[in-house]
């Protein structure tokens, strides 16, 4: 690995793996964690916590644009 979090690098690391079931997982854990999160905050007293509903719709689809690119494919 030439530069600090290539995913290239990871990509090739990953081939043989079930890269493309990798993708799919990753998705999968991060979306559900978000999710679970916002539901959780709803239920929770502390009124600090309740940002996260601002920022969970707002970096979502960047995250998961992200994780769209481990297997080298988009879409």
């Amino acid at each position: 690995m030439e530069k600090p979090f290539d995913l290239k690098a990871l990509v090739e690391k990953m081939k043989g793996h079930g890269l493309e079931l990798g993708e799919d997982a990753a998705k999968l854990v991060v979306e559900s964690t978000l999710d679970w999160v916002a539901e959780s905050v709803v239920l929770t007293p502390n009124k600090a916590d309740d940002f996260a509903l601002v920022i969970i719709p707002a970096v979502k689809p960047f995250v998961m644009a992200q994780l769209d690119k481990i297997d080298g494919k988009e879409g």
